[in-house]
């Protein structure tokens, strides 16, 4: 287990180094996919078609998960962009690590995870906000902290400890979202 922690923080913290260096937040990758890509690019219609279907009942926008599939750096990766672009230009990406019955290693990965973004991103509004409650059907909590940019674009890193009735497995999520996704998200919540 220690070295699935230190390897998941190493992996992490080489990737979020893309952003010492970015512009923006569409310079950051996760599993090779940055803001701004295609979803086209990296999955075929199949791939797409078979992803977990995580969107809103709206479905202003699509977010797909996509298990299964030969990832460097995450057991699953959350990709999200909007419905009625035919492009699909991609709007959100969010790796996930499962953490099945292990918040308390999940959040001390979390901590690790944020002293590196704090460090990142010194000009990124942080906000801790410490237990939070799930808005579906109280089937658990999470655990966010929040890192909101001036264009409205967005990082968070969070473990989420869901109930055992959900049959969703405990997870650490690292997140990333352009501006106008980030406003959707919120009106949403």
């Amino acid at each position: 287990m220690f070295m699935k922690t230190f390897l998941s923080i190493l992996i992490i913290f080489i990737n979020l180094q893309s952003w010492t260096k970015a512009n923006d937040i569409s310079e950051f990758e996760i599993e090779g996919i940055s803001i701004g890509d295609s979803i086209n690019k990296f999955f075929n219609e199949k791939e797409i078609s078979d992803a977990v279907d995580e969107s809103y009942e709206d479905k202003t926008y699509i977010t797909k998960t996509f298990y299964e599939i030969n990832l460097k750096n995450y057991e699953a990766i959350q990709v999200t962009f909007k419905a009625k672009d035919k492009k699909r230009i991609i709007v959100s990406i969010v790796g996930v690590i499962g953490y099945p019955n292990n918040i308390p290693n999940c959040k001390k990965e979390m901590n690790n995870i944020d002293i590196e973004l704090i460090n990142l991103f010194p000009k990124a509004t942080r906000k801790d906000w410490g237990k939070y409650e799930h808005n579906v059907e109280n089937m658990g909590h999470y655990f966010p902290i929040t890192y909101d940019f001036e264009d409205g674009s967005g990082a968070m890193v969070s473990c989420h400890d869901w109930s055992e009735q959900s049959g969703i497995e405990d997870n650490l999520k690292v997140s990333i979202f352009e501006g106008n996704y980030a406003n959707y998200i919120k009106r949403k919540n």
